[in-house]
């Protein structure tokens, strides 16, 4: 019987243990295999009498010791680190054999941790046993050594809330076996009313993974049209989890995403093992082959975003645009502002000037409101690919933040909100503050002159429904949730120079002159943080002031103008890139 052999090991085999390696070959007990054959003549039992005299064991703990396994000293591991069955594990230390080899225990190299042990042996009679062949290693690799990844979308509380209240596209990057699908199962477990969009599901049949390589093409149309139709439904969280290998196979997800004003959140796979083919091969659950996986490896595209920023969901940004207008209509009441801009724009009413601000330039669509923390141009310069490499960029991914409005520049050729950043999003800030202004935009008082009956770009009904609704006052019908709120005070001691030094440039572009870029807003800015300084400094200079219901309205001279706010007001928003 197998207590019998445990216990004569124990007493008899010290010595034979101690030459043999420490390998632990272990099993899960199985009533119908690992017996040790009990068919012999009563001379046996009276061997394990003598052997139970010898012990100093009684015939009445037989059974005891018989049901209660051995224990041994392991490393301790957490519930996320691996599975613990549920059956009765049995540990042992066989005699050393010269004709029947213990096979090793396969292992990873590069990742010992995340290697699962073998699977549980009991004895060294269940290797031999005729009819029986050696333990195999296991085919795929276990998950039980996944944990969830430490990013906002999962463990920030604020930042889950947020999302579960917009709209967001998070779009899975990665190889297969890399990690991307199990991080979408969790996603899937903290939000509700998720929708996953995956080729992969195409191939399933009755629970079975069936693969097609000539209906490739249908399951990414399957997948894609899955996507639209969630969009259509405004589902708060979008899931697409597809490999992406090439980061034009998201054009199509990005487009989705802009169209129905969502915002991307990109995710790479950023397990150990995401780029390693051989670890790979042996986590993938469909049974891709070493060979294509290498070749995968070879061509993937890290993702590499136009510009990083804090993106307002669709809601805010509708309502952000419609207290801009209002103090933008206040502005346009003070005569002096009204003939000064009228002067430069050459519009005949004060219905014209508010309408010069258009989004016709926008790179983007400008329907989805944001601040830019940094162009980076897809990682073109060495700064650019810093940025994007930087562990606290990478781990703000998602992550929700306030904005802080303090005021509005208005001058000839750009229309912004002037924004505050707190001490966290300086940290992400990575824009030149004191950046020289191009020569082509560096004088405001001699913008580009425009006809009244100037032909617009052409735009689709929804493009123009949705550039109209932006600017109206009628709400938008959105499933997402308005965010601001106003302060009691301003937090700056100088209200007439609320910042400066870095994140001084931080604004969000709420329209353009026509043929003016969106980018000019922040030059625009920078001349005005100057033009503030000065006036700062200067004990002479008098600069033209009009009070306002809430608010003061500043003259810096040549088109430039300011509009500070009594109270701040606060807007939630999520920190992404633009993928263009």
């Amino acid at each position: 019987m197998s207590w019998l052999w445990r216990c004569w090991c124990h007493c008899c085999g010290t010595k034979r243990e101690e030459e043999e390696d420490q390998e632990e070959i272990c099993s899960p007990v199985n009533s119908n295999s690992s017996h040790v054959a009990d068919s012999e003549s009563s001379q046996n039992s009276e061997d394990m009498g003598k052997v139970f005299s010898r012990l100093g064991l009684s015939r009445e703990s037989e059974d005891q010791a018989a049901s209660k396994p051995l224990t041994v000293d392991a490393e301790e591991v957490t519930p996320n680190d691996v599975v613990v069955p549920q059956s009765t594990i049995s540990v042992v230390h066989p005699p050393k054999s010269a004709t029947t080899p213990i096979p090793p225990v396969p292992s990873s190299p590069h990742y010992p941790l995340a290697t699962p042990r073998s699977p549980l042996r009991r004895s060294l009679e269940d290797a031999t046993t005729p009819g029986s062949s050696p333990t195999k290693p296991p085919e795929k690799r276990m998950k039980g050594d996944l944990q969830d990844p430490e990013i906002p979308i999962l463990c920030d509380d604020h930042s889950i809330d947020y999302i579960q209240q917009s709209k967001v596209m998070l779009i899975m990057k990665g190889l297969p076996g890399s990690g991307k699908s199990y991080l979408a199962d969790r996603i899937c477990r903290v939000y509700q009313n998720v929708v996953v969009c995956s080729a992969d599901k195409y191939f399933m049949q009755d629970g079975e993974y069936k693969f097609d390589r000539e209906k490739l093409k249908e399951a990414h149309e399957n997948s894609q049209q899955t996507a639209k139709d969630a969009a259509e439904r405004n589902t708060p969280v979008i899931i697409i989890d597809n490999t992406n290998v090439r980061n034009w196979e998201m054009g199509a997800y990005l487009g989705l995403a802009r169209d129905f004003l969502y915002t991307p959140l990109v995710l790479e796979a950023q397990t150990p093992w995401a780029f390693d083919p051989q670890e790979l091969t042996l986590r993938n659950k469909h049974g891709v082959p070493k060979e294509i996986l290498v070749q995968k490896v070879k061509s993937y595209q890290p993702v590499q975003p136009l510009y990083y920023g804090w993106f307002l969901n669709e809601a805010d940004s509708w309502k952000l645009c419609d207290i801009a207008k209002s103090w933008l209509q206040a502005a346009i009441n003070v005569e002096q502002f009204y003939k000064d801009l009228s002067h430069h724009f050459d519009v005949v009413s004060p219905e014209e000037l508010l309408r010069t601000y258009s989004r016709q330039t926008y790179r983007d669509g400008g329907s989805i409101l944001h601040c830019t923390a940094n162009f980076t141009a897809r990682g073109k310069d060495e700064s650019s690919r810093e940025y994007i490499n930087n562990p606290i960029v990478k781990s703000a991914m998602g992550k929700c933040f306030p904005l802080h409005v303090i005021g509005f520049i208005i001058t000839p050729r750009t229309f912004g909100v002037r924004l505050r950043l707190t001490v966290n999003q300086l940290d992400l800030w990575g824009q030149d503050d004191t950046e020289t202004v191009p020569s082509i935009i560096s004088h405001p008082h001699e913008p580009k002159k425009h006809k009244r009956n100037e032909p617009t770009e052409k735009k689709t009904d929804k493009e123009n429904d949705i550039r109209h609704s932006l600017f109206s006052t009628t709400p938008l019908h959105s499933s997402c949730t308005v965010t601001i709120t106003q302060l009691n005070s301003l937090s700056q001691a100088d209200q007439f120079h609320p910042t400066s030094g870095k994140g001084s440039r931080a604004h969000i572009t709420m329209g353009c002159a026509p043929g003016v870029k969106p980018v000019t807003t922040g030059f625009d800015l920078i001349d005005i943080v100057r033009r503030e300084k000065e006036a700062q400094s200067s004990l002479t200079d008098v600069l033209e002031t009009f009070t306002l219901p809430g608010g003061t309205l500043r003259n810096y001279g040549e088109g430039s103008w300011a509009l500070y706010l009594d109270k701040e007001l606060q807007i939630s928003s999520l920190f992404s890139a633009y993928y263009g």
